[in-house]
């Protein structure tokens, strides 16, 4: 049986960034919920890459931030 589930799932790059995507999927079970949250992680970088400008919705922005290691 399907059930919707809340997905946070993020990408850490080489220099400490991260690329971080939240969705909510219909999905069997958990491992199912995280497999199509990678391949929406997917989609959403290409459709991104392709655009000129991206439309930013939402921003957190801290001064004096240190980087976790």
């Amino acid at each position: 049986m399907k059930q919707m589930f809340k997905t946070k799932i993020g990408h850490m790059l080489d220099n400490g960034d991260k690329l971080e995507l939240e969705a909510f999927v219909e999905a069997a079970s958990h491992d199912d919920a995280f497999a199509q949250a990678k391949e929406r992680l997917k989609s959403v970088v290409s459709e991104l890459a392709g655009v000129a400008d991206i439309e930013i919705d939402k921003t957190k922005v801290e001064f004096g931030a240190h980087k976790h290691h």
